[in-house]
């Protein structure tokens, strides 16, 4: 019996391997499909499938044929079994019938970053394993799951927002987490950008109040969960609209007379750059200019008609937009008398010259209107969150000006009015696009540093004047901002405690440079503060001492603080906990690595923020007696153990020559060796040489000793001061040893020789004396002088001598 899978709909396929296609176009895992659930919104993938499969609850005898189209029915013996234990890898029939004939699965290859599901049916990415929730089908993601594996997620992320802007962030903590050593971030970014922003919460509650996003903006937020220096990540987030906020000023306001009617003005108006939000209405106010009473009124859409005003009278008119959220900012006042047949024209704006940084310009009128002054406004945006203006007001009906401090390669718009007696004139508008290149955006980085210090740095032009603005919302940084100048490149800002704060910078003088992206940072609790004035007390070849103040002054309780040293070349990880209520706290650090490099942190044990510094400690020493002995196509170099005089030093790590060619300049590793020589070879004559040995380096060329140097060219013809000492010293060491062996092979030949003779002395008198001995007087009896011949007369005469007698033959 086959199992025949519904054939899927003609047409591409949009699905990935191992997955079937719905007829509507959905997708659901194979093993989904003929199991007893309508997985797809049409049913499809439970259309077609064989009768005598698919699923009941139990498994129980029955006659063949007897088994319902959710069950697959045993041979022998005959049961049915649930269609989901069809082709699952486990035999649930006696003969295996349930695994027969199953379609074969495709093999699917993972990225390094993810992690196979054990059927081999799906990849996921590794920050979903391990984290409580089941992403496998075969729940493989989630079993043997240790300490090292476990991912702490957030779940349950819900949002809501206020009529003031604010966005209130809640989800429930994720289980098994050890609150005390674990605190929350938040990430967002705008839906379409890549890039997540952070703000941190310092704590472990699990709320949080947004009050930084843009307002009507959509924008996608996630939580996620850090433990000490491990960041728990997630892909899992909520997208969210803010809520609409105040908008811009409404722009160009123009005011003029009906042409028909007496004591009507006729006003009209460009809507606002920004609106944060969908307009519904305008508020259109005016007053006579003597009067500090505004009467009001709506308009629909940018056009309106003031009537029933007072005529030969003059009138001050503005105009808002609304939104859901409220009355947004107010467009520039213009004035107009209702003095009918009266046609006040627009100004003439002649542009004389611009450069890099000014711009100047005159202003006239072709009117018998007397002119009493003019009000001129510059726009110009450097991003798409606000539109920037100078205004300025001037006396006179004749203008020449220059406006300075602007910015090189940027486009103003020039909009200008004469004030007359009888209002405001109709605008005139210029356009102009200054010289130059258009200096760069400062790059930002803000960090809090206590409960009311924000330190701001960031990268710029020099020779220039900053402002760094800031405020606790995000429409507060671009219309009321606090600020504070500074010719340098960083500076700390005092702000309120507990607050979150948006921070940008930009170059005020001699220009309106573009600002930077705003930072938000969120102030640090009391309780979440990093220790202070944390520094080195000394360092040696195995260990450190490091000490730092408490957070705060006087603490009143035992503190907790977790130290954490990463060595930075072995890429491994220790920490320690110490309690100590003293304000000023001290610990060695042991058991570390001479010439090492580490970074050390130090924070309270609630996971407060932390201070941190880097540690190297004391290099292995050089090798003493470093000399060298020529061959004949060769050099050997000698030096002592580095061991008589470093107690961490181990022979086994050995030693590494390196050698500098000084007449090409090229640097060499020779090789390594645990003695204490080295042969060098090939050497080339009229080159000199720096040779060193160092004790031998672990990790990649970290971790070395103090290298021994030694300077030779002994084999070219021109050798230095240095070089030639180092050379006779060689010298004497050659000829003197090979005269000491010499010697004492000579002595030892000459004491072999006087040994040899006397033994053979001995030898020869023992045989004379015995051959005169006479046993029966018990002494030896000589002849006279002439039995011995004429030819030894001058041999001595031995009378006698008994065993009681020393002899002594001279």
């Amino acid at each position: 019996m086959s199992h025949v899978l519904p054939s899927p709909t003609p047409g591409p396929s949009t699905c990935l391997p191992n997955y079937y296609r719905c007829s509507s176009g959905a997708c659901v895992m194979d093993s989904w499909v003929c199991d007893g659930y309508r997985d797809c919104a049409d049913g499809s993938d439970e259309e077609a499938c064989p009768s005598p499969a698919n699923v009941t609850a139990a498994s129980t005898p029955t006659q063949r044929g007897r088994c319902d189209r959710f069950e697959f029915e045993c041979r022998q013996p005959k049961k049915c079994i649930p269609n989901w234990k069809r082709c699952d890898g486990h035999q649930d029939c006696q003969d295996g019938q349930d695994e027969a004939n199953c379609p074969t699965h495709s093999t699917l290859t993972c990225m390094s970053m993810e992690f196979k599901c054990e059927d081999g049916e799906a990849c996921i990415v590794l920050s979903e394993r391990c984290d409580g929730f089941l992403d496998c089908s075969d729940e493989s993601d989630e079993r043997a799951c240790s300490d090292e594996l476990t991912v702490y997620k957030v779940q349950n992320l819900q949002w809501t927002a206020d009529f003031s802007g604010n966005v209130t962030l809640t989800w429930i903590r994720p289980k098994k987490m050890p609150s005390a050593s674990c605190v929350y971030n938040v990430y967002y970014r705008v839906v379409g950008e890549g890039i997540w922003k952070t703000v941190e919460t310092h704590s472990n509650k699990t709320s949080m109040i947004l009050k930084v996003l843009k307002p009507d903006t959509t924008y996608q937020v996630k939580v996620q969960v850090q433990c000490l220096s491990k960041v728990h990540n997630t892909n899992d987030f909520v997208t969210l609209r803010t809520p609409e906020g105040l908008p811009d000023a409404p722009r160009n306001l123009q005011l003029s007379l009906h042409r028909e009617e007496e004591g009507v003005i006729v006003a009209h108006w460009i809507p606002p750059a920004h609106t944060h939000g969908l307009i519904r209405e305008y508020i259109v106010e005016y007053s006579r200019n003597a009067s500090r009473m505004w009467a009001s009124q709506r308009a629909a859409s940018n056009f309106t008609e003031i009537k029933n005003l007072l005529v030969n009278t003059p009138y001050t008119v503005r105009v808002a937009a609304v939104t859901s959220r409220g009355v947004g900012n107010w467009s520039d006042s213009k004035s107009i008398t209702t003095v009918k047949g009266k046609v006040i024209p627009p100004p003439d704006i002649r542009i004389d010259s611009y450069s890099e940084n000014s711009l100047s310009f005159t202003l006239t009128m072709d009117s018998d209107v007397k002119v009493n002054g003019y009000v001129v406004n510059l726009f110009w945006a450097f991003d798409t969150h606000k539109q920037e203006k100078i205004t300025l007001n001037f006396r006179g009906n004749i203008l020449s000006h220059k406006v300075t401090n602007l910015t090189a390669h940027t486009s103003y718009e020039i909009s200008a009015w004469a004030k007359t007696d009888l209002g405001d004139s109709p605008l005139a508008f210029e356009h102009v696009m200054t010289k130059g290149v258009r200096p760069p955006a400062p790059s930002l980085k803000a960090k809090a540093i206590n409960q009311t210090a924000v330190e701001c740095t960031w990268t710029g032009p020099r020779n220039v004047v900053y402002g760094i603005f800031y405020a606790t919302s995000f429409l507060d940084l671009y219309r009321s901002p606090k600020s504070l100048t500074t010719s340098l490149h960083n500076k700390t800002v005092i702000v309120r405690r507990d607050e979150q704060y948006l921070f940008l910078v930009r170059v005020v003088v001699p220009y309106l440079g573009p600002s930077s992206d705003y930072v938000v940072v969120r102030m640090i609790p009391d309780n979440r503060l990093p220790p202070r004035h944390l520094h080195v007390v000394r360092t040696g070849k195995t260990s450190a001492v490091i000490k730092w103040e408490s957070p705060y002054d006087s603490p009143d309780q035992d503190l907790l603080y977790a130290i954490a040293v990463k060595d930075l070349i072995r890429k491994s990880d220790r920490s320690y906990k110490i309690r100590s209520r003293n304000s000023t706290v001290e610990y060695t650090l042991n058991k570390l690595e001479p010439g090492g490099k580490y970074h050390v942190i130090v924070q309270l044990g609630n996971m407060s923020k932390d201070s941190s510094i880097k540690i190297t400690t004391v290099s292995l020493s050089a090798p003493d007696a470093l000399k060298i002995i020529t061959e004949n196509d060769h050099v050997l170099l000698f030096w002592k153990s580095l061991a008589l005089k470093e107690k961490h030093f181990n022979e086994s790590r050995g030693y590494e020559i390196h050698m500098l060619d000084g007449a090409m300049n090229i640097s060499a590793y020779l090789g390594n060796t645990t003695d204490t020589f080295f042969k060098i070879s090939n050497l080339k004559l009229g080159h000199n040489y720096t040779f060193t040995v160092q004790a031998r380096c672990l990790f990649g060329s970290q971790i070395c000793g103090e290298p021994a140097v030694l300077l030779y060219d002994e084999l070219g013809s021109g050798a230095g001061a240095s070089s030639a000492r180092a050379a006779r010293s060689t010298d004497v060491a050659a000829v003197v040893v090979p005269i000491l062996f010499l010697i004492l092979l000579s002595l030892a030949v000459g004491f072999a020789v006087l040994y040899t003779k006397h033994r053979r002395l001995r030898s020869s008198f023992t045989a004379f004396a015995n051959s005169h001995y006479s046993s029966r007087l018990g002494s030896a009896i000589f002849s006279s002088g002439d039995d011995l011949g004429e030819d030894d007369e001058d041999a001595p005469m031995i009378t006698g001598f008994s065993d009681d007698v020393p002899m002594v033959i001279a």
